[in-house]
């Protein structure tokens, strides 16, 4: 993962840890740690607990990110970003009852927010896959094309909508823990699941009659 390459040490982070926590190296002897323990050990400056957090969480946080913007490049960054802040804002933690992954969540979501509002251009992401020539290619190609569908109609989904999907099915997570990462309550959890899945049904519904309109029309 690039942003796992990326930190340099300039006193305001410490030096490899994201490098270091994907190759799990330095994170054994805290491993059994909570994640609020960790924080407290962070605050006072410790590496190796920071580490054993990002080698926790980094891929959970980047996956969430993919989904939600849909480029690994923007992904990368807003993971690498998200972690960057749980070091540089150390001082500012308090374990008032909140879990770290709630925190972190919520960094990840507003990062992804952010990203949508920006005028975003043609990446290397969006360059279609080569054909796969194998024997079974067209079942490839079919899965590949529904996979396709519904990564578009979740793109277009409003972005509340959007993180209320990643969060409830991707990560499984309640409605209650839902509704404390997003900061609503569980009714407009509720209701946010609600019309994404209508609308979800409504665009994958019109993408396939798109689908079979263009074979009927070549």
């Amino acid at each position: 993962m690039r942003a796992a390459a990326c930190l340099a040490e300039d006193g305001t982070r410490p030096s490899g840890t994201l490098h270091n926590s994907m190759s799990g190296r330095g994170v054994s002897g805290l491993a059994a740690e909570t994640d609020e323990v960790l924080m407290a050990r962070i605050r006072a400056g410790d590496q190796a607990a920071y580490r054993t957090l990002v080698h926790r969480h980094l891929k959970r946080a980047y996956a969430l990110a993919r989904r939600m913007c849909g480029s690994d490049a923007e992904a990368e960054d807003i993971a690498q970003d998200a972690f960057l802040q749980v070091w540089q804002r150390r001082d500012h933690w308090t374990d008032e009852g909140a879990k770290f992954t709630t925190w972190l969540y919520r960094v990840v979501l507003n990062r992804c927010i952010d990203h949508k509002r920006r005028p975003a251009g043609e990446d290397l992401d969006s360059v279609p896959e080569p054909p796969d020539h194998a024997p079974d290619a067209v079942t490839h190609i079919q899965r590949r094309q529904v996979a396709a569908r519904l990564r578009d109609a979740q793109d277009r989904l409003p972005p509340q909508q959007r993180a209320a999907l990643a969060l409830y099915y991707n990560e499984g997570l309640s409605n209650a823990e839902v509704a404390t990462i997003m900061q609503i309550s569980v009714t407009a959890v509720e209701s946010l699941l609600k019309r994404a899945r209508q609308q979800l049904r409504t665009l994958l519904r019109a993408s396939a009659q798109a689908a079979r309109d263009s074979f009927e029309d070549g």
